[in-house]
C-alpha cells in the first residue's frame, strides 16, 4: 500500500465534513483486512515529510491494529501473520527511540501489546538490543530506550504470578535490573550537570521517572533474590530524589504537573508497593521514608499539578495505617495522628478553588470524580481513605479527633453560614470518611462506624440543606454535599425519613446547578432501584402522590443550562418507568412524546452515549410496561416513534441504528399476527449491505430477522427474500467474530418455517456448514452447529436430517455424530440449549433407521454413554446472584452493541412438547426395548466395560427402564 496515498487517507479521517471522514474511515477498514497494512500504517508514522497530525492519527491506527489483530484469536478473520510482525518489530524500537512524544506516547501502548504476546519466546533479541543501547552515554538515547522498557515490562502489573510469568520476570531481571541501577546511579550526577538547564534537566528527570516505572513493573509481582540484594541502594536512589528540589523545574502552569514532582510520586508509588509486598524486606527503611514523605506533604501546595504528588504520598500513609506491624511502627509517637489530621488529611479534605471552578464550569467532569471514581483520583478521595484506614486501625482514637475537627467545622460554619459554607462542605466529606466501613453501588453504605451518630448527623446537618427555605440555587455545593449524603447512606436512613425527604429531592431537580440536579437524580434513581429482601424497598402507591410532579420535573430539567442530554436525569426517567411497571400507562403517551422530541433533538449530533442509551432504555420500558396494561397502545406509539426512527435512519446516524433495530424487533415481538402493513414496508431495506457492514449493528438487526420469523415468517419469505436472508447468514457465516448471529438467522428459518420452501436450499447450507466446521472450526462455532442441528432435528424430524446430510455426502451423518456430538455434547451451555441437544440426540438414536444397523452398535452405545453423563452433568450447583441489567453502565458507540435491557424477545421452546429430558430418554429407551429388544444391551455391550455397563443399567433402572 503507497504511503502517501495512505497518509492521504489518515488525512481525510480528520476531516471537518462527515462524509469525507466516513469514507476514509471505510478505506481504513477495508485495508484493515488486507496482510500488510500494519506495516504500510507504521511507514507512515516513520514519515517525517508527512504532518504531525497525521503520523499522530496513524500511530492510533497502528495501537487498535495491533490490539486486534496481532494475538492469533478464534473470532479474528484476519490476523497478522509472522513475516509482518517481524517486519513491525523491527521498526518499532528504533521509532520509540526518535519518534515526537505525541507519536511515541502511542506506539508505547502498541508495544506493550506487542511485547506481551511476543516477548520473550519471539522476541529474544528486545532485551539484548535495548541493554546494548544504553551502553551510549547519550542522555536522550537513554530516555527513548528506558521509555521502550517501561511499556514492555508494563505486562508484569496487574498478573498473577505463574511458572510462565516466572520464567519471563527472572530473564527480564537478568538482562535490565543491573543496567537499570547503574543508569539510575549515573543520572544523579548528569541532574547535577544540567541543574541550571531546565530543558535538559528535565530529561533528566523523566529519564529516573522511567527508572522508578520500570523498577515497579519489575518487582510488582513480589520481591526476588536479585532485586533483594540491591534493596539498600536503590533505597538510597529514591530519598535523595525525595528531598529534591530545584527551582527552574517549577512549572509557570498550576495545572502542570512538573518533572521533580513526576519523580517524587512515582517513588511514592514504589514505597507504596514495598510496603504491601514485603513489609519485613522495606521495615528498616520505613521510618526514614516516613519522615520524608511527612515532609514532602508539609510543602505540597494547593496546586492542581502537585495532585498525582499528594494522592501517592497520602496512599502510602495509607497503606502504613492498613498493616498493624508499620502502623505500630510510625504512627505510635504522641499527637502523630493529630499532626497527620492537621497537615495532611484536613488541607487535602478542603475544596480549593480549582475544585469550584470545575463544579461551575465543568459539572459533568466533577460528577465523575466526585461520585464515580476516576483513573486520576482526587485529593479528596486519597485523604477520606487515610481517614478510613486509621479508623480501621485505630478506631476510638481517631474518631473521637475527627469528630473535634467535625464540631469545629460546624461551629465556622455556624459563624457565618453564607461566607463559611466550605467548613461544612469539609465537615460533610469528613463524616462520611469517617463513617463508611463498607458500599455497594446497589445499596451505597453496607456497613458503618457506629461510633458515628450518622442518624443525627442526618437530621441536623443534612436535612436542613435540602429543605432550606433561601432557595434550591443557594450554596449548591452544599446542596451537591447533602444529596449525595443521602445517596451513600440510603440503606442507613428511615424508610420514613426518606419518603419524607422525597418532595425536597424533586424540588432540586429545578436547581441551576448541574450537578446539584444531576445528584437529585441520582439520589431519587438510587432510591427506587434499592431493595430489600428481593423486592423495592419502596412501592409505586407510595411513589403516587409525587409521581405527576416527579415526572414534570425530570423532563423540566432539560431545558436547564448544560442538561439538554443529561444522563443522570434521564437515568432516572428510566428507573421512573420501570419502578411503575404498568401502572405507568396513563402517563406513557405524554412521556413517549417527550422523549421522541429529544430523540429528534439529539440524532442531529449524539454527543453523549449515556444520554441516548438511558432515553431508548425509557422507550423501550415505556413500551414494555403501557402494552402490558393495554396492547392497542402499540398503534400509538408507532404513530410517535416512526417518524423520527425515519429521521434517524435517513441521516444515517449510525450511533442510534442499533437501538432502533432494537425497538422495531420490540415492537413486533410484542403484535399479534398479522402485522400491519407498515411492518412488511421497512423490511427490504433491513436486508441493505450498508446496514450489514456496520458490525454494531449486526446483534440488533439478527434480533428483529428474529421477530419478523417469529410474528410473520410466511410474509417475510414472499416475493423471493428467502435467497437475500441466507445471503446475509452466508456473509455471517463467514465471519469467525460474526458467524453465531448467523446460526441465530438460519435457527429462526427452521423453527418457524414448513421444510417445503427451505428443501432447494438444505443442500447448500450444509455444504457451507460442513466446509466451515473442516476448514476453520471454532468452540463457539461448533456449539452454534450443535444448537443449529438439534433445532433443524426437534421441528422437522431425525430422519429428515440425516436423508439431507447423506446426501451431501454419504456417511458424512455418521461422521458429525463421532467427530462432531461425541466430543463436543458436554460444551453445551444453557437450560433450553441443553434440552434441546438432549431431545434431539434422544430422537436421532431412537427414530433413526440407519442407527439400528449393527455397525452402528459400538455408536450408539457411544452416543449412549454421553447422553447420559450430559444430563447428569448440565446446570450449575448453588445460588448465584443474578446482576440488575439496568446497572451496567454505558461504554459508548464504537462500533459496539449496546443491549437495551427493557427489550426482551419471548423465548420459543422448540420442543415444548417434552418437559424433562431426562423423562423423555425413559420413555424413549422404553419404547425402544419393545420395538427393538435387545438393541440397547447389544450397543452397550459392543462399546462400553463391564463397569460402565452395569453403572448405565442401574442409572436406567432407577428411571424405571430395565435393559434387556
Amino acid at each position: 500500500m503507497d504511503v502517501q496515498a495512505l497518509a492521504v487517507v489518515f488525512q481525510e479521517t480528520l476531516h471537518h465534513q462527515k462524509e469525507i471522514r466516513r469514507k476514509a474511515e471505510a478505506q481504513l477498514e477495508i485495508g484493515s483486512k488486507q496482510q500488510g497494512f500494519g506495516v504500510a500504517v507504521l511507514k507512515v508514522v516513520l514519515a517525517e515529510q508527512v504532518s504531525l497530525e497525521v503520523r499522530v492519527a496513524a500511530a492510533v491506527c497502528f495501537k487498535n491494529h495491533v490490539k486486534y489483530h496481532w494475538e492469533q484469536k478464534e473470532t479474528d478473520d484476519c490476523p497478522m501473520q509472522e513475516p509482518e510482525k517481524a517486519e513491525c518489530r523491527s521498526h518499532i524500537v528504533n521509532l520509540m527511540l526518535s519518534a515526537p512524544p505525541l507519536v511515541r506516547s502511542q506506539l508505547s501502548e502498541a508495544l506493550s501489546i506487542i511485547s506481551g504476546v511476543d516477548f520473550p519466546n519471539r522476541w529474544p533479541t528486545l532485551l539484548p538490543e535495548l541493554t546494548q543501547k544504553l551502553q551510549t552515554r547519550d542522555v536522550n538515547t537513554w530516555h527513548g530506550v528506558l521509555a521502550t522498557a517501561n511499556s514492555v515490562f508494563k505486562r508484569f502489573r496487574g498478573v498473577y504470578m505463574t511458572d510462565a510469568v516466572s520464567q519471563d520476570l527472572e530473564l527480564s531481571q537478568k538482562f535490565f535490573l543491573k543496567p537499570l541501577l547503574a543508569i539510575m546511579k549515573d543520572l544523579a550526577p548528569q541532574a547535577k550537570l544540567y541543574q541550571q538547564t531546565p530543558d535538559a534537566l528535565k530529561v533528566v528527570m523523566s529519564c529516573i521517572r522511567l527508572c522508578c516505572r520500570i523498577f515497579y513493573s519489575l518487582n510488582t509481582l513480589g520481591l526476588t533474590e536479585a532485586m533483594d540484594q540491591d534493596l539498600g541502594l536503590w533505597m538510597a536512589e529514591f530519598l535523595q530524589y525525595l528531598d529534591y528540589d530545584n527551582p527552574v523545574l517549577i512549572e509557570r502552569d498550576d495545572e502542570k504537573e512538573s518533572a521533580q514532582d513526576g519523580v517524587k510520586s512515582a517513588i511514592c508509588q514504589n514505597i507504596n508497593l514495598l510496603t504491601e509486598i514485603c513489609e519485613d524486606d522495606f521495615d528498616p527503611y520505613l521510618i526514614q521514608f516516613g519522615t520524608a514523605v511527612w515532609n514532602l506533604l508539609l510543602k505540597v501546595t494547593p496546586k492542581q499539578g502537585q495532585d498525582n504528588l499528594a494522592m501517592h504520598a497520602i496512599e502510602f500513609l495509607t497503606t502504613v495505617a492498613k498493616s498493624e506491624q508499620s502502623a505500630a511502627k510510625l504512627f505510635q509517637a504522641e499527637n502523630v495522628i493529630s499532626q497527620i489530621c492537621e497537615h495532611v488529611i484536613m488541607p487535602n479534605l478542603r475544596l480549593r478553588d480549582s475544585d469550584e471552578e470545575l463544579f461551575d464550569m465543568n459539572p459533568v467532569d466533577y460528577i465523575q470524580r466526585d461520585t464515580e471514581g476516576s483513573d486520576s483520583g482526587t485529593r479528596r478521595r486519597a485523604a477520606s481513605d487515610l481517614v478510613r484506614a486509621l479508623t480501621d486501625r485505630f478506631p476510638k482514637v481517631v474518631t473521637q479527633l475527627f469528630s473535634s475537627y467535625v464540631n469545629g467545622l460546624l461551629q465556622e460554619h455556624a459563624a457565618n453560614p453564607k461566607a463559611n459554607w466550605k467548613a461544612k462542605d469539609c465537615a460533610i466529606y469528613l463524616v462520611v470518611a469517617l463513617t463508611v466501613k463498607g458500599k455497594t453501588e446497589a445499596q451505597g453504605a453496607t456497613s458503618t462506624n457506629e461510633l458515628v451518630p450518622l442518624l443525627a448527623f442526618f437530621q441536623e446537618q443534612i436535612v436542613p440543606e435540602l429543605e432550606a427555605a433561601s432557595g434550591i440555587d443557594e450554596q449548591p455545593i452544599l446542596k451537591s454535599d447533602a444529596l449525595k449524603f443521602v445517596t451513600t447512606f440510603r440503606s442507613q436512613i428511615p424508610k420514613d425519613a426518606l419518603l419524607k425527604m422525597l418532595p425536597s429531592l424533586i424540588n432540586l431537580l429545578g436547581a441551576s446547578a448541574f450537578v446539584v440536579h444531576s445528584y437529585a437524580a441520582t439520589a431519587i434513581e438510587r432510591l427506587l432501584a434499592q431493595k430489600e429482601a428481593g423486592r423495592t424497598r419502596f412501592t409505586p402507591e407510595e411513589l403516587d402522590p409525587v409521581l405527576q410532579n416527579l415526572l414534570e420535573r425530570l423532563f423540566a430539567a432539560f431545558e436547564l443550562p448544560e442538561s439538554s442530554e443529561n444522563q443522570y436525569v434521564m437515568r432516572c426517567i428510566m428507573r421512573v418507568i420501570v419502578f411503575e411497571g404498568p401502572k405507568i400507562s396513563p402517563a406513557a403517551l405524554v412521556c413517549l412524546n417527550l422523549m421522541s422530541k429529544k430523540l429528534v433533538a439529539v440524532c442531529r449530533n449524539p454527543r453523549v452515549p449515556g444520554f441516548n442509551h438511558y432515553l431508548f432504555e425509557s422507550i423501550a420500558a415505556l413500551i414494555r410496561h403501557s402494552s402490558a396494561a393495554d396492547i392497542n397502545i402499540l398503534d400509538k406509539v408507532q404513530e410517535t416513534l416512526f417518524p423520527p426512527f425515519e429521521f434517524v435512519l435517513q441521516q444515517d446516524v449510525q450511533e442510534l441504528h442499533p437501538y432502533i433495530f432494537q425497538i422495531f424487533a420490540q415492537i413486533i415481538g410484542l403484535r399479534n399476527p398479522p402485522l400491519p402493513p407498515v411492518f412488511m414496508t421497512i423490511f427490504p431495506p433491513l436486508l441493505d449491505h450498508t446496514f450489514w457492514e456496520q458490525n454494531g449493528n449486526v446483534p440488533a438487526l439478527v434480533r428483529l430477522l428474529q421477530a419478523y420469523f417469529t410474528k410473520a415468517a410466511a410474509q417475510v419469505i414472499d416475493g423471493g427474500r428467502l435467497e437475500s436472508i441466507l445471503g446475509v447468514f452466508q456473509k455471517l457465516l463467514s465471519s469467525k467474530q460474526l458467524d453465531h448471529h448467523g446460526f441465530y438467522i438460519l435457527n429462526a428459518i427452521f423453527e418457524h418455517l414448513p421444510i417445503s420452501p427451505l428443501e432447494k436450499y438444505i443442500h447448500t447450507i450444509w455444504t457451507m456448514l460442513f466446509s466451515r466446521l473442516m476448514k476453520s472450526k471454532t468452540t463457539k462455532y461448533v456449539k452454534s452447529f450443535l444448537v443449529f442441528m438439534a433445532l433443524f432435528i426437534c421441528k422437522h424430524g431425525p430422519v429428515k436430517v440425516m436423508e439431507t446430510i447423506e446426501n451431501v455426502q454419504q456417511g458424512l451423518y455418521k461422521m458429525i455424530l463421532e467427530q462432531v456430538w461425541l466430543p463436543s455434547l458436554m460444551w453445551i451451555r444453557g437450560d433450553q440449549e441443553e434440552k434441546l441437544c438432549a431431545v434431539a440426540l434422544i430422537r436421532s438414536m431412537c427414530e433413526v433407521p440407519l442407527l439400528m444397523e449393527a455397525e452402528y452398535d459400538g455408536l450408539w452405545g457411544r452416543l449412549l454413554e454421553v447422553l447420559a453423563a450430559f444430563l447428569e452433568g448440565k446446570g450449575t450447583n448453588g445460588h448465584t446472584e443474578v446482576a440488575d441489567p439496568l446497572e451496567e453502565e454505558p461504554q459508548g458507540y464504537s462500533a459496539a452493541f449496546s443491549q437495551l435491557a427493557n427489550v426482551t424477545l419471548p423465548d420459543t421452546d422448540p420442543c415444548a412438547e417434552v418437559k424433562d429430558a431426562k423423562q423423555f430418554l425413559a420413555q424413549s429407551l422404553s419404547q425402544l426395548n419393545r420395538t427393538a429388544p435387545g438393541r440397547i444391551s447389544r450397543a452397550m455391550q459392543a462399546s462400553m466395560k463391564p463397569e460402565v455397563q452395569e453403572r448405565l443399567k442401574a442409572y436406567f433402572g432407577a428411571m424405571g427402564v430395565a435393559i434387556s
